[in-house]
């Protein structure tokens, strides 16, 4: 295979401009370099704080609930009233306006009673416009708030081993070791509310039946008592029906009421059945070290980016000049 002499000559040649220039590309790398010594110096410093937490599978605590039901003559449903909630949707749990306001309304700092909210208004004098109970109005305080959050809260998962991972970065370690917390606890409750929401309707429905039936019986327990002590001697078939009907009355109401009552034991385990259960991989601690800026780094790319627009610019300085001397011409 025949080697072109000319790519040779055009290598060699090359290489001659570069030596040639080898002081432009010196000031323009050191420049760059520099440039990029000044920038990580500026930039402020950033705090990250991490915590990794799996929901748990209760599936043992449901069959060990069903086992006490059945002892005291409850069936629990195989199926869960509510619908499991998976992972993948909990940034977007994270995203909604009622996990931000309330995450707003946090106390990261109680020396100095500083929510997380203030922190990020810096405590300017238009405050956000707390009195608007509207869940569907955002103030521009407030969405400006969002984005904040948006930006230094964020939840990855792990889809194979369903890990959830949220961090927080800030400019002050202890606040983003809180803000962690603070966010996991938050998420986790909104998770245990929707997931129960269902069988605590249930719950509450059983509950006030058992309440209005329980007056019933009370009333017709007291009606039977004064019947019986009223008519103790008297014998005939009035007294002798009306008795009956008051114990006949009693007795439906008290079936009723024992119905009720084991609908309200099952409601209730129900609820500890469906209620998730988060295990904590690795606790939010408060970070040693900055995330961010990353200094040798960025001076490192600085100066690549200074060396490689000096080389270009003497590679094509020529050409470029050529190019422009016929276009004037």
């Amino acid at each position: 295979m025949e080697v072109n002499p000319n790519d040779e000559i055009d290598f060699i040649e090359l290489l001659k401009k570069i030596y040639n220039s080898k002081r432009l590309v010196f000031y323009f790398t050191f420049c760059f370099m520099t440039l990029g010594i000044i920038t990580s110096l500026i930039l402020p410093e950033r705090y990250t704080s991490s915590t990794i937490f799996i929901p748990q599978n209760n599936d043992s605590n449901s069959s060990s609930l069903s086992g006490v039901a059945s002892l005291v003559g409850i069936s629990l449903p195989a199926s869960n009233y509510g619908g499991e909630i998976p992972s993948s949707m909990y940034p977007q749990i994270a995203e909604s306006p009622k996990f931000k306001r309330l995450i707003l309304k946090e106390i990261i700092d109680k020396e100095k009673n500083l929510s997380l909210m203030d922190f990020i208004l810096k405590r300017k004098e238009n405050d956000i416009d707390t009195k608007n109970d509207s869940k569907i109005y955002v103030s521009k305080d407030e969405e400006y708030c969002f984005n904040i959050v948006s930006k230094i809260l964020k939840i990855n998962i792990n889809p194979n081993d369903g890990f959830i991972s949220l961090s927080t970065t800030t400019s002050n370690p202890k606040y983003s070791a809180i803000i962690t917390n603070k966010a996991k606890e938050i998420l986790q409750k909104i998770i245990i509310e929707n997931k129960i929401e269902s069988a605590r309707q249930s719950l509450n429905f059983s509950q006030n039946q058992l309440s209005e039936k329980k007056m019933i019986f009370d009333e017709i327990q007291s009606k039977l008592a004064y019947f019986t002590d009223s008519n103790l001697n008297s014998v005939n078939s009035f007294v002798i029906n009306e008795k009956n009907k008051l114990e006949a009355e009693f007795e439906i109401i008290n079936a009723v009421v024992t119905e009720l009552s084991k609908q309200v034991e099952q409601a209730k385990l129900q609820v500890k059945k469906d209620t998730p259960v988060f295990s904590t991989i690795k606790e939010a601690t408060i970070p040693n070290l900055r995330s961010s800026p990353k200094r040798k780094q960025t001076v490192i790319i600085f100066s690549l980016i200074g060396l490689i627009f000096s080389l270009s610019y003497v590679l094509v300085k020529e050409t470029i000049i050529e190019i422009w001397g016929k276009i004037i011409n």
